[in-house]
């Protein structure tokens, strides 16, 4: 796995060939195919999965993805139907042998400046990074597409050595904890509608599920079925926007088996029942 993680020399600039947003109105599976350009993605809503190499990438909400050039990858299951993403297509130079990891807090800012002790080192781009809680992602993505689409390639790249900086933050800040947390969400991730029991979270983890669950609360602000229940009304709030599934089917879909305990949770936390939130829906495209 680490001969697909994104290695960026600090002193060459990359270089942006296609940018933009895209969204998923059908049934749609990402090609497969090898290309000569690295690809990030940021998911704005719904789900998508990846597969690199044979590694299985399960991508959520304002997560980041990149896949890198040169490595075979493929879909094999439909993206989540109303699902939309920004992506950047790009060429960077691999760093020389005799280039080493830049240090940690060498520096980090939202301005792109590198001193010499910089220039013969590279960054470390994490594969799968969780960007909930920041805007700075999205924010850096809307200007790199703006950037593109009026041909001003030195603006798009500098932004998305942005997003470089902000992903490699990221991965550096997460404390142990923050580790524990990342495993037990991805799993949650991928588990929410079919469920889970303490002891598949004790297998993830390693950790008693007590401890673990203690761990993931400090680290999101969420406990495990909290957690949980906010991915099945997410994917219900967009079943129920995009299409005409009975409430019934959707409850069932989004892993509730009492159609009637559905409505109830998704009033508490919605304000609205699943009939009129899909009554009342407008969509945001």
């Amino acid at each position: 796995m680490n001969n697909h993680l994104l290695k960026i020399p600090c002193n060459a600039m990359p270089f942006v060939c296609e940018a933009d947003y895209s969204i998923n109105l059908g049934s749609m599976i990402h090609a497969d195919r090898t290309v000569p350009f690295h690809v990030a993605i940021y998911l704005l809503q719904g789900s998508m999965e990846i597969v690199e190499d044979g590694i299985n990438y399960h991508i959520m909400p304002h997560q980041l993805f990149f896949l890198k050039s040169g490595v075979h990858h493929w879909g094999e299951k439909p993206f989540e139907q109303g699902s939309s993403w920004y992506y950047a297509h790009f060429y960077c130079e691999e760093p020389h042998e005799q280039m080493g990891e830049l240090p940690e807090n060498v520096f980090y800012d939202t301005k792109v400046c590198l001193d010499r002790t910089a220039n013969e080192k590279y960054i470390v781009i994490p594969k799968l990074s969780d960007c909930t809680g920041t805007d700075h992602i999205r924010s850096y993505f809307e200007k790199l597409i703006e950037a593109h689409v009026h041909g001003n390639i030195p603006q798009a790249s500098v932004r998305l050595w942005q997003i470089f900086l902000e992903s490699t933050q990221s991965m550096r800040d997460e404390s142990v904890e923050g580790v524990y947390a990342g495993q037990i969400r991805e799993y949650i991730n991928r588990h929410y509608v079919d469920g889970f029991t303490s002891r598949d979270i004790e297998q993830v983890c390693g950790l008693s599920y007590k401890y673990a669950g203690t761990l993931f609360k400090n680290a999101t602000g969420q406990t495990i079925k909290e957690y949980q229940n906010t991915l099945r009304l997410r994917k219900a709030e967009q079943l129920l926007a995009t299409t005409d599934k009975p409430v019934t089917e959707i409850a069932r879909l989004t892993g509730y088996s009492d159609v009637f305990y559905f409505s109830k949770i998704f009033h508490r936390e919605k304000g609205c029942t699943p009939r009129d939130y899909r009554k009342d829906y407008i969509p945001r495209i």
